[in-house]
């Protein structure tokens, strides 16, 4: 009876009922945690990746894209080597799948015009710009466990941040492999 009792105190105070916080309970409280620090922590590929999956899904631009600037600057992070979370979850699991996605996406664009991982926070000088083009050009993969995650079986859809469904211009196709509506994520941070 006691455990009964905690869980639901931890519902009435607002607390997600188990961590990492579901995609239900974070759209049920999608208003608190817009603009707030996500709920998940540690300084991990794994726990960044749940960090983004909480912003997307609260619709928090700014925290999701300040999350991948976070992980490109951790340059022994390769996004193929992202262990696979092997999340119970389905909705959670399926999200988590397509986020290195988008971190291919964001990394390679800048990777490609000469700003490899790891490079300075302020390039001084025609010095240091050259030594970085000379650098080889290494584009990141995503990880091989994220296309073997199956789709969901029940559409899925994530709101705009104003609660209304994404319009079908907008949608993610590659969300949308995965049967989950969400609007195409801001993720370019440069």
């Amino acid at each position: 009876m006691f455990a009964i009792m905690k869980c639901s105190l931890k519902n009435i105070l607002g607390r997600p009922p188990e961590a990492p916080p579901t995609v239900s309970w974070l759209l049920e409280h999608r208003t608190a945690r817009a603009e707030q620090g996500a709920l998940t922590k540690g300084r991990t590929p794994t726990a960044s990746l749940y960090r983004m999956y909480e912003y997307l899904v609260v619709g928090f631009t700014i925290g999701l894209r300040t999350e991948i600037e976070f992980f490109f600057n951790q340059p022994t992070w390769a996004v193929s080597a992202i262990p696979d979370p092997q999340d119970a979850d389905p909705q959670r699991y399926a999200i988590l799948s397509i986020l290195p996605y988008y971190l291919c996406k964001a990394f390679n664009r800048l990777i490609e015009r000469g700003l490899p991982r790891g490079s300075p926070a302020i390039i001084a000088g025609d010095e240091a710009e050259r030594e970085l083009r000379a650098r080889p050009i290494v584009l990141e993969e995503e990880p091989e466990w994220a296309s073997k995650v199956p789709s969901l079986a029940e559409k899925l859809i994530i709101p705009r941040r104003q609660g209304e469904e994404p319009e079908e211009e907008y949608i993610s196709e590659r969300f949308m492999s995965k049967n989950i509506i969400v609007e195409e994520p801001h993720v370019l941070f440069v």
